[in-house]
């Protein structure tokens, strides 16, 4: 049996010393206000960490990075744009590398020439919510699991399969999400390094040396084909013929996804 992770036996740990308390002021005196004040700012502290870091499986489980092999998975957030992720594809083919791209809704829609062309190039299709909700986390569950199949039949009306790996805007999960994800049938995806590119003015030589830093066998390296509103250009995309060279160097073989999880 698969051990549970420590963040989720301390969020329920917690949970236990709540209720605990709770019982004890119902049945008998009132706990002191100072244990009481911290004992649940640290439970929000930590359930807020989980939805921050959910490579941690606080509220479930998610796939974040690979077999400890020679290979690594570079993926790709918040496309696709005519603007940018054309020269992501370049790159790519360039060296001969394989990607995953995290596709939104509403630009599948908009661009389905570029969803089949990320396809007919051996990249794999992941999903990425129809509208980028930033607020994603804190949406029902049944929400969730409306707006990833509602995002599946954008990706899918431009000809290709329905993808079944889905990031959440932002890469933050909650209980709420998870649930979401379950009713409809996906697998949850994070990352073993962010390159934290998603934000104008991002600089491309941190976001390269952060990379770098994070390559080995079975990372799985979060960036960005385009920016939210296609709006400026993602420094990953200056960085990324410098990465895919030491990625060769290190004799690291860049993977879709499916690579590993279908092995």
């Amino acid at each position: 049996m698969k051990a549970l992770p420590a963040a989720r036996l301390g969020l329920w740990a917690y949970g236990a010393v709540g209720i605990t308390l709770g019982a004890r002021a119902a049945l008998a005196a009132p706990p002191a206000l100072l244990p009481t004040v911290l004992g649940f700012g640290g439970y929000l502290a930590l359930g807020t960490l989980g939805v921050f870091w959910p490579e941690q499986g606080m509220y479930g489980s998610t796939f974040w990075h690979g077999p400890a092999r020679p290979e690594v998975a570079l993926t790709f957030d918040d496309g696709p744009s005519p603007n940018t992720t054309p020269r992501v594809l370049e790159a790519l083919a360039a060296a001969g590398a394989h990607a995953t791209f995290f596709l939104v809704g509403r630009k599948a829609l908009a661009h389905p020439d570029l969803v089949r062309a990320i396809a007919a190039a051996g990249h794999q299709l992941g999903l990425h919510g129809f509208e980028h909700d930033r607020l994603f986390s804190l949406r029902g569950s049944a929400r969730v699991a409306r707006d990833i199949r509602r995002t599946q039949a954008a990706i899918a009306a431009a000809g290709v399969p329905e993808p079944t790996l889905f990031r959440p805007p932002i890469g933050f999960v909650s209980h709420l999400t998870v649930w979401g994800a379950r009713r409809a049938g996906v697998t949850l995806v994070g990352c073993s390094a962010r390159a934290l590119d998603g934000l104008r003015g991002a600089s491309a030589s941190k976001v390269g040396e952060r990379l770098e830093r994070a390559l080995r066998p079975g990372a799985l390296l979060a960036m960005h084909d385009a920016s939210e509103h296609d709006d400026y250009v993602p420094a990953s995309i200056a960085v990324l013929p410098g990465l895919l060279q030491a990625l060769r160097e290190r004799k690291l073989r860049p993977v879709t996804l499916s690579a590993w999880t279908q092995t």
